[in-house]
């Protein structure tokens, strides 16, 4: 359910930044009505993260999303958690108003549209069309133990997921072979411009023991196929990436997105390491350079995001399908540390969109305040979290030598363990510590649900001898 943000894996004290209550010049306008139109999604799709589109060739748009809760609702916001599946990708096509959701199997037993490999999943980037075949780029997740409840992974490569269009079924996913360097990503927005295919990045940069990304920038010709195009610097392209050198020092998000005004070029982005800003730079290429204003870089914040205590925000991207000329439809996600209230309130993991002027942020004297709920109250309860008969935190369970160990369960519940992309291997009610054996099961990253009439929790485990 975790972005794939440098903050999961590098978290530093600007987590506990205070954001000031100011008021800026109205930079920002919900936009409810297109947060709505996510309320009603055909095939089961109920929440999810990431929330990155593509203007299709036939005028349809296609959503792009991380980890989603598939299944069935009780209310708009509200989940049944015992007929829900957790699954690492999916997509929803838009067209004339209509959503429907994409991913492989049934709502009732679902399985992520870019199948895992090896026991690894993929998170989705920003994707192309060629002819007939829709060109996914994703970040290959490797599942292990960091020892950081939440973050239990470790970022691979830029892999690539084909699949025809418009019958979305999968053709194959494959390394980007072009790339040959690890600390790199591509695929975070892919836009075409004087005969160019520019495929936006990442590389990750150690400075003083801190470790960020900085923006990369790639091209093709013709079709991303071919051998790309690294910026090397000063107008220069290389064919290798070692060669490459990154398009400006600010230190990016893992999602942004690159907008053309008025002759002028605006990265668009969600503060790193979780921090509830946004903030808009300019340049007058897509070279940049995009700099911090430290280094004399157009770099300004022009809003500040208030949320409650255990929401946070993360990984902005724009829609400019949906603007009007005069605006562009932006999006950041929402998620919330406590599992809970995800399935109570599928708000808590759901983009919020809103109506950007582009001329007002670089602007901004004073940045925009932003509330997460106010202008989303929808026809749910934010605030109305069940928590009868069950304490998250003082669930204890852990994998070893081929038992499942279970204490502080507290009464009967249901017990399902599934793997990391929705596979169902066990299900059973088990008592109150009961310990249940994990032959058969693969030793891998497993989630295990437990459910009772009042709700359910999910954890992840690694099944080791």
């Amino acid at each position: 359910m975790w972005r794939s943000v440098p903050e999961k894996y590098t978290l530093t004290a600007a987590l506990l930044i205070c954001l000031c209550a100011v008021h800026g010049q109205q930079v920002l306008e919900a936009d409810l009505d297109r947060f709505n139109a996510f309320n009603q999604v055909e095939n089961g799709w109920c929440a999810s993260d990431a929330t990155i589109s593509l203007l299709l060739p036939d005028s349809a748009t296609l959503w792009l999303f991380g980890d989603c809760i598939v299944g069935t609702k009780v209310s708009t916001f509200d989940v049944n958690d015992a007929n829900t599946t957790m699954i690492n990708n999916a997509a929803i096509i838009e067209d004339n108003g209509l959503l429907r959701a994409h991913f492989t199997g049934t709502w009732q037993d679902p399985g992520s549209l870019i199948p895992s490999v090896d026991g690894d999943i993929f998170w989705p980037e920003h994707a192309t069309v060629e002819n007939d075949t829709l060109k996914i780029f994703a970040v290959r997740i490797i599942l292990e133990d960091t020892g950081v409840p939440g973050f239990n992974f470790r970022v691979g490569t830029t892999h690539m997921a084909r699949f025809t269009y418009p019958g979305m079924e999968h053709i194959r996913t494959e390394e980007v072979s072009s790339i040959t360097d690890s600390t790199m990503r591509f695929g975070t927005h892919v836009l075409e411009e004087d005969g160019f295919k520019y495929i936006f990045g990442k590389k990750d940069t150690v400075v003083n023991g801190l470790k960020y990304p900085v923006p990369m920038l790639a091209r093709v010709d013709s079709t991303v196929d071919e051998p790309w195009q690294f910026y090397a610097g000063e107008g220069n392209w290389t064919y290798d990436c070692r060669q490459a050198v990154p398009v400006g020092d600010r230190p990016m998000s893992e999602s942004f997105f690159v907008h053309k005004k008025n002759g002028k070029y605006h990265l668009i982005m969600h503060e790193i390491w979780l921090i509830g800003e946004l903030y808009i730079l300019e340049a007058d290429a897509l070279t940049g350079p995009w700099n911090r204003a430290a280094s004399g870089g157009i770099e300004k914040k022009f809003a500040v995001i208030s949320s409650p205590e255990k929401n946070f925000t993360y990984n902005l991207f724009a829609h400019p399908q949906f603007g009007n000329g005069d605006d562009l439809l932006i999006s950041f996600n929402v998620n919330n540390s406590d599992f809970w209230p995800i399935y109570d309130d599928t708000r808590h993991y759901r983009a919020r969109f809103y109506r950007m002027d582009v001329d007002e942020a670089l602007q901004a004297a004073v940045p925009d305040t932003l509330d997460i709920w106010a202008d989303f109250t929808g026809t749910g309860t934010s605030g109305d979290i069940r928590t009868a008969d069950r304490d998250p935190a003082a669930l204890h369970l852990w994998a070893h030598g081929r038992i499942l160990h279970l204490e502080n369960v507290g009464s009967p519940r249901l017990l399902e363990i599934f793997s990391a992309d929705g596979k169902l291997y066990l299900s059973k009610r088990i008592q109150p510590d009961e310990a249940v054996s994990l032959e058969g099961i693969p030793e891998t990253v497993l989630l295990v649900r437990l459910s009772d009439r009042h709700g359910s929790v999910v954890r992840r485990i690694v099944n080791t001898y």
